[in-house]
């Protein structure tokens, strides 16, 4: 049976208990009252029939009286609620009220007068030879009270079906959000988390539906979060098992099977000691043992054995899954990691290392090879060929006036004499740039602007600079850096501009960072094509890049077709 028509049953059954409570007191109250009304009319009957029987025997005698008394009795007709009755000595009735004529033909039925009957004895009037008995007869006021108990009775049962009625439509309406309620819950049964309820105006339906949607949201979240907790450990490239404090394996995820080389239900009743090797089984037993103290071990580096028998090296934690009300242990985490990625990595790393320290090897000891050829070339070359120059200037001089051959000839040796000078005085300057040396790495840059823009006019060339603090090799790296940056820009990129910043900067954020010094070279050419920056050795990008690294540094290529390249490089300063 629904609550609705339990509360309508319960409010009805109130209704017949309070209906058949004001029945009886009513029945009650309909007793009483006939009970005084006849005996209110009795004794007025009573007096006035002793009042008359008084008078007639004072004036009248014998037969005269009879007759007297039966003519005022006709004429007085029916007291009241009751019947009359006169009669002589013998007993004989001289006469006898006639029926009433109120409601004749009716009476209330036989139960109800019963129930409402008083009890109230015939009363008799002795008079010298004659008896008037006076009979009270409730019947008429028992039928009045039948009638309006009739009434009462149709108005209760129209006021209890209507209010029947009227508490079914409030109780139906007042519980309409349960429908709501269960329609919600059922979606929610069904899997459906987005469920939510209205507010409704009535205040503990309102509590209801606040707290079922907190519930909902709740239950959405933890879903959700469940949800990325399961993708979570099944995405996890670490192997994570679940085990009971004995070791028998209760969960593992995808990694797990994949690096000990077990498939579907494989680790399925199995123990955790399925994996290591006989002569470390001692660890997880010692692990489980600590487990049950509430002890945790941090990753430490081992020997696992795969479903071959191949043994790896693993990273491995183990940890107790602790139930927080009662603090009992409910089993353990092994989290395990493969080594083997790490080991190739620190392998590479220490290749790369090498590599680095040989390229620095070899970049210093070319550095020294370019600085000894320059001093030769400065030294000798340009000693040999400063002389040739000198000499052939002595030659033209002496034959200016003399033999014309001579003349042309000597001066023709002074031309090529001063052509070879620049031309090693600029292989020296590519070499090993003297003012580097002596006047370090802005100054160098400077001159190189200065002699390219003499070269390309058709570029404008601009140079910035702030004061800066490197050793001798990271000086040179950064010139060779510009020095390739700028023969590109000048060979490939067809660009109008071409501008060289070097700044100093610091991480305000992390003090004790050492400074950091940026080149920046950039042009507005035609851009570098994604291609052609994948090339290995395009540009010389290869050697940049190299340099920026064993330096400690970065490298930054930025580059839009036909909108320029930016190449930015950062090490650290003194």
């Amino acid at each position: 049976m629904s609550l609705r028509l339990r509360i309508n049953l319960l409010v009805s059954i109130l209704m017949i208990i309070f209906i058949g409570s004001t029945a009886i007191l009513q029945i009650q109250d309909i007793r009483k009252q006939i009970r005084e009304e006849m005996a209110a009319g009795t004794k007025v009957t009573v007096k006035l029939l002793s009042i008359f029987l008084s008078n007639t025997q004072i004036s009248a005698l014998g037969k005269n009286r009879e007759t007297d008394l039966v003519l005022f009795l006709k004429n007085l007709g029916r007291v009241r609620a009751h019947e009359i009755i006169l009669r002589n000595g013998i007993g004989d009735i001289l006469y006898v009220s006639p029926p009433s004529k109120y409601k004749a033909g009716r009476y209330a039925p036989e139960w109800f007068s019963n129930f409402v009957t008083p009890k109230i004895a015939p009363f008799t009037i002795p008079a010298k030879g004659l008896s008037l008995q006076i009979l009270p007869d409730p019947s008429r006021a028992i039928l009045d009270a039948w009638d309006e108990v009739i009434d009462l009775v149709i108005l209760a049962i129209a006021f209890f079906f209507i209010l029947n009625l009227w508490s079914f439509w409030i109780i139906s309406r007042a519980f309409s959000p349960i429908k709501s309620l269960v329609e919600g819950l059922e979606l929610m049964t069904k899997g459906n988390l987005q469920t939510r309820l209205p507010n409704y105006p009535i205040a503990e339906f309102h509590a209801v539906t606040k707290r079922f949607n907190q519930m909902a949201t709740a239950l959405e979240l933890g879903i959700k979060e469940n949800n990325r907790l399961a993708l979570s450990i099944n995405q996890s490239s670490d192997a994570l098992f679940l085990t009971n404090t004995d070791g028998m394996i209760n969960f593992w995820n995808p990694a797990a099977e994949k690096l000990f080389e077990y498939q579907g239900e494989g680790f399925r009743n199995q123990n955790i000691r399925l994996i290591s090797p006989n002569n470390l089984i001692h660890e997880i037993d010692t692990n489980l043992e600590n487990i049950l103290n509430l002890e945790h071990r941090d990753a430490f580096e081992t020997l696992r054995k795969t479903r071959s028998g191949r043994k790896i090296e693993v990273s491995e934690k183990v940890t107790p899954i602790v139930e927080p009300e009662t603090n009992s242990i409910l089993g353990t985490l092994f989290v395990i990691r493969d080594l083997s990625e790490k080991r190739a990595a620190e392998k590479t790393k220490l290749e790369l290392e090498k590599n680095r320290e040989l390229t620095t090897v070899v970049q210093k000891r070319l550095e020294e090879e370019r600085k000894a050829l320059a001093m030769e070339l400065h030294d000798e070359l340009g000693q040999y060929v400063t002389a040739i120059k000198t000499i052939a200037t002595s030659i033209a001089n002496r034959s200016k006036d003399g033999d014309k051959k001579v003349y042309s000839s000597s001066t023709a040796i002074v031309s090529a004499a001063g052509q070879i000078y620049d031309a090693v005085h600029n292989i020296i300057r590519r070499l090993r740039p003297i003012t580097l040396e002596r006047f370090g790495l802005i100054e160098t840059l400077k001159e190189t602007i200065d002699e390219l823009q003499k070269i390309h006019e058709e570029i404008n060339f601009t140079f910035s600079a702030k004061k800066i603090n490197l050793n001798k090799e990271s000086e040179i790296s950064l010139f060779r850096v510009a020095q390739e940056c700028l023969n590109n820009a000048i060979k490939h990129s067809k660009a109008k501009n071409v501008s060289i910043d070097i700044n100093l900067t610091k991480e305000t954020l992390v003090p004790f960072l050492k400074p950091i010094t940026i080149l920046t070279i950039s042009d507005d050419g035609i851009g570098i094509s994604n291609n052609r920056l994948n090339i290995p050795d395009r540009f010389g990008l290869k050697g940049i890049r190299e340099r920026i690294q064993n330096l400690g540094g970065t490298l930054v290529i930025e580059t839009n077709r036909n909108r320029g390249t930016k190449i930015v490089a950062s090490i650290p300063s003194l």
